[in-house]
């Protein structure tokens, strides 16, 4: 994708996320129709949001023009947007922001998709670094995915709603886990294993997403600590876990990656994206 484009949506995204998470934070009318555990939770995605993830956008956007890496970042970056603004158009109680989450998920989701289908990478990895990698991704998915499916299993079982749900129709990020997060963290997994190009270029995507993730996810929970609200010491543990691991991995992968754009057959150590 061409450096004006990744700047445009950068703009349009930053200018959108500041009055979405300005307004979520400061506007007290903007979560009044959900859950007070529910508002916990997005007062605490819109603080890490506002202050990690719109940063991140903004400098990984600003280096891509002379970095491979940045436009990796940046990937990231948008992958986090985009899971964050399909939960809150899906799972927020309509309020005044809807078309506000909505564009931001489109611009996000379809500006990801734009830089990682049409950007070609030349890429040289630690190979004991990469099969790291691939174990974290393998362990992160299995155990988000056993996390829900136990949830929702022992919901059949007893035949009551899952205490997740807190009286919403369904359970959105759950649905989002187990039908992007999981399948994602998995096959990337198998590519690094495999020696396989998408691997190299949606490892360090998935890692940037799911610590910026892990950290809202902690945010949340020392929101809804402030608020009272009751909350499963074993998953914030699980996700204290995974995000901290998670940045560890991430700092490990990229420092032992050398890319550069260009297109190259797999040679020498190198695997090309040839998008």
């Amino acid at each position: 994708m061409k450096i004006n484009k990744i700047h445009t949506l950068t703009a349009l995204i930053t200018l959108m996320g500041l009055f979405a998470t300005l307004s979520g934070l400061l506007d007290q009318n903007t979560y009044i129709n959900d859950s007070l555990s529910a508002t916990a939770q997005m007062m605490g995605q819109d603080l890490v949001t506002l202050t990690t993830g719109i940063p991140l956008l903004i400098i990984s956007a600003y280096l891509s023009r002379s970095s491979a890496k940045a436009r990796l970042l940046w990937m990231g970056g948008m992958f986090y947007f985009t899971y964050t603004y399909a939960s809150m158009a899906f799972l927020a109680s309509y309020n005044s922001l809807f078309l506000l989450y909505v564009g931001i998920l489109a611009l996000s989701l379809y500006g990801l998709m734009g830089e990682l289908f049409t950007t070609t990478y030349r890429v040289k990895v630690d190979e004991k670094k990469s099969g790291f990698t691939a174990i974290y991704l393998t362990l992160t998915g299995l155990m988000l995915a056993a996390m829900w499916i136990k949830m929702i299993t022992d919901s059949l079982i007893t035949g009551m709603a899952p205490g997740a749900l807190e009286g919403y129709t369904t359970l959105v990020i759950q649905a989002l886990d187990l039908g992007v997060v999981v399948p994602a963290a998995l096959l990337t997994s198998y590519f690094l294993l495999k020696r396989e190009v998408w691997g190299y270029i949606l490892a360090p995507v998935f890692l940037v997403k799911v610590s910026l993730l892990g950290t809202a996810i902690l945010s949340m929970v020392a929101f809804m600590a402030m608020e009272g609200v009751p909350f499963s010491w074993g998953q914030a543990a699980f996700f204290m876990v995974l995000t901290f691991t998670g940045l560890a991995v991430t700092g490990i992968f990229y420092r032992g990656m050398a890319i550069t754009s260009g297109r190259l057959t797999l040679d020498e150590g190198y695997a090309g994206n040839t998008g």
